[in-house]
């Protein structure tokens, strides 16, 4: 069935509308994606933004305390009690999306973590950038595609 050129500017004009209204949601999936990324990075590899370690454990205190508790000693992975890695989240602020440490005791342990070990930790890797761009790019693409469908 053909379609005029104003039946075709109407759709347009109803499909651009419903994808700014779904940018939110987008933009809320793609944050959560990277939060889930990252999470994986710094507190299971034990990986800095840079990929290399975070560090190793050499405080003998620090260490028997960890084993006592069960927890691994061969590399710094950021989790003992589990409150920093709860705190990591992705937040809705007014119109953005952003990661953010939302309790100000682990902030400053995450930023003293940063500081003495002289690396960036909680900030994406190129990697990890590139990796939510074509999440986004691909959820607004299956937004395009399923609010073309209904034109």
């Amino acid at each position: 069935m053909a379609i005029t050129i104003e039946q075709l500017r109407n759709g347009l004009a109803k499909v651009t509308s419903r994808i700014k209204s779904r940018e939110p949601e987008a933009l809320l999936l793609t944050g959560k994606r990277l939060e889930g990324i990252m999470k994986r990075r710094i507190f299971n590899d034990g990986k800095a933004t840079s990929g290399s370690n975070i560090g190793k454990y050499k405080s003998k205190q620090w260490i028997r305390k960890r084993q006592d508790k069960g927890r691994q000693t061969g590399k710094v992975d950021l989790q003992f009690k589990g409150d920093l890695i709860r705190s990591f989240k992705t937040v809705r602020d007014g119109d953005e999306v952003v990661l953010a440490i939302v309790n100000d005791q682990d902030f400053a342990k995450a930023k003293g973590n940063e500081d003495r070990r002289k690396k960036d930790i909680f900030v994406p890797g190129q990697e990890e950038v590139r990796q939510v761009e074509q999440y986004f790019d691909d959820i607004i693409s299956d937004i395009v595609e399923q609010e073309f469908l209904k034109i």
